[in-house]
C-alpha cells in the first residue's frame, strides 16, 4: 500500500451509465466509497462521469483525465479508483497519463480495490492463499498485456523478440506459481471435506450463515454461538469461515454454525472461484440462513446478488431461510408485507443489536432440521 502519514488518499472515479436510475447510481457510488473507507483511506474529492461507452484507450475520456490529473495534484492523491472492471491496457494507459503529473500514482479498478481489502482482512493461511490465487487469476491477462507493451517498445532491431521472450518467461512463472498455490489450496480443501464428512458421520447437523457483506452475519453468529468474532461496520470484515456451536433443547444436541465471507454486487467469478473451499460450508450445510439488512434501500437487489452467487456455487436456494435483520433501524416497518412477500423462505424479522427475534431463529433452525428438508 502507498500511504502518506498513515492514510491512503484515494480519488474515486464514478463512471455512470446515463440510463441508470439516479437512486441506483447513488447507491453504487456509496458502496464504492464504503469499500475505500474499509481501507481506512481518506477521500478528499471525487469525480463523476456519465458514459454511454467507455473510452477504448483510457476508459475515461481525455477531458476527464485532465480533471482527474488536476485533482491528483490538488489533493496529493495516492490512488485513483475506477468503479468498474477495466481492461488491463486501459488501466496501464490511464496510469501512464497520470504519471505525468505524479510519477508514484496508482490506478486501481474495482477488483484491485476488493483484493486490497481482502489482503487487509486475511488472517489465516487459507485466506491468504485464496487471495493470492484470485490476484493471479486477475493479473494473468495483465501480464500478457505488459508483455505486448514491452514487445512494441524500442522500435529497434531485435527489441520485439526480447519483449516476446520476456512475455514467455512471465507466463511460465505465472503458471508455475498458480499451480503451487492451487496445490496448497487443494490440500486445505481436502482437509475441509474430510472434516465435513466426519461431522456427518458423527451425526452433527450444520447451519451456515450467508448474506450480503455488512448485513449482520457475524453479529448473528456471535449471538447464537456466544463467540466474539470480529464485527465491524465495514465491508468484507470477515473472510475466513468460523465454526461455533449452539445447543437446541428440543433436539437434545448441539448444532454446528458457520459464518463466512460476505457477498457483494458484481463479485467477479475469479473471486468466487478462489474462495470456493471456504464456501463449501455454505453449499453443504443442512440449513442455510440468509441474513438480510431490512433497512437497506437496495434490499431486494442485494437478495438477488446473494441468490445468484449461491446458484453459481450449486446450492438450491428454495430451502434457504431469510433472516431480516436491523428492524430496529426502520420506523413504521410493514412486517406483514415482508412476511407475505417472502413466505416461501420461512422469513423472520430480527434485531441482532437488541436481541429481538433471535429465539425465533433457533426455532426456525430446529423446525427445518426436524423436517429434514435440504436443497
Amino acid at each position: 500500500m502507498f500511504k502518506i502519514n498513515g492514510k491512503l488518499r484515494v480519488l474515486p472515479v464514478h463512471v455512470i451509465d446515463p440510463r441508470l436510475e439516479k437512486e441506483k447510481a447513488i447507491n453504487i457510488g456509496e458502496e464504492l466509497e464504503s469499500l475505500i473507507h474499509t481501507l481506512d483511506a481518506d477521500i478528499p474529492d471525487r469525480i463523476i462521469q456519465k458514459l454511454d461507452q467507455p473510452n477504448n484507450a483510457t476508459y475515461i475520456g481525455k477531458g476527464k483525465i485532465d480533471e482527474v490529473a488536476e485533482k491528483v495534484l490538488q489533493h496529493n492523491i495516492d490512488v485513483v479508483v475506477l468503479n468498474a472492471m477495466v481492461k488491463p491496457r486501459q488501466v496501464h494507459a490511464l496510469k501512464t497519463q497520470l504519471q505525468k503529473v505524479k510519477p508514484t500514482i496508482e490506478v486501481w479498478d474495482r477488483v484491485d480495490l476488493i483484493l486490497q481489502i481482502f489482503d487487509l482482512h486475511a488472517t489465516t493461511q487459507e485466506a491468504k492463499l485464496q487471495i493470492e490465487l484470485a490476484r493471479m487469476n486477475y493479473m494473468g491477462p495483465r501480464i500478457y498485456g505488459m508483455g505486448f507493451i514491452m514487445s512494441r517498445q524500442g522500435g529497434g532491431v531485435g527489441t520485439r523478440g526480447v519483449g516476446e521472450t520476456n512475455t514467455e518467461l512471465m507466463k511460465r512463472h505465472w503458471r508455475d506459481q498458480k499451480k503451487r498455490v492451487q496445490r496448497q489450496l487443494e490440500k486445505i480443501s481436502q482437509t475441509r471435506e474430510v472434516q465435513l464428512e466426519q461431522r456427518k458421520r458423527a451425526g452433527f447437523k450444520t447451519v451456515s450463515i450467508v448474506g450480503y457483506t455488512n448485513a449482520g452475519k457475524s453479529s448473528l453468529f456471535n449471538l447464537l454461538t456466544g463467540k466474539h468474532n470480529l464485527t465491524k461496520n465495514e465491508l468484507f470484515a470477515t473472510l475466513d469461515s468460523s465454526v461455533g456451536k449452539v445447543y437446541l433443547e428440543d433436539l437434545h444436541s448441539e448444532v454446528l454454525i458457520t459464518d463466512t465471507i460476505g457477498f457483494i454486487r458484481d463479485l467477479p467469478p475469479l473471486l468466487i472461484s478462489a474462495f470456493k473451499s471456504t464456501l463449501l460450508e455454505s453449499v453443504h450445510a443442512d440449513v442455510l440462513l440468509h441474513v438480510i439488512d431490512v433497512s437497506d434501500p437496495e434490499m431486494e437487489a442485494k437478495i438477488s446478488v446473494v441468490n445468484e452467487i449461491l446458484r453459481e456455487l450449486g446450492r438450491n436456494i428454495d430451502d434457504v431461510i431469510y433472516i431480516f435483520n436491523k428492524v430496529d433501524l426502520v420506523k413504521n416497518l410493514n412486517e406483514h408485507e415482508i412476511l407475505e412477500k417472502y413466505a416461501r423462505f420461512s422469513p423472520i424479522l430480527i434485531s441482532v443489536k437488541n436481541g429481538e427475534g433471535v429465539e425465533g431463529v433457533k426455532e426456525r433452525i430446529k423446525h427445518r432440521l426436524l423436517s429434514g428438508v435440504k436443497g
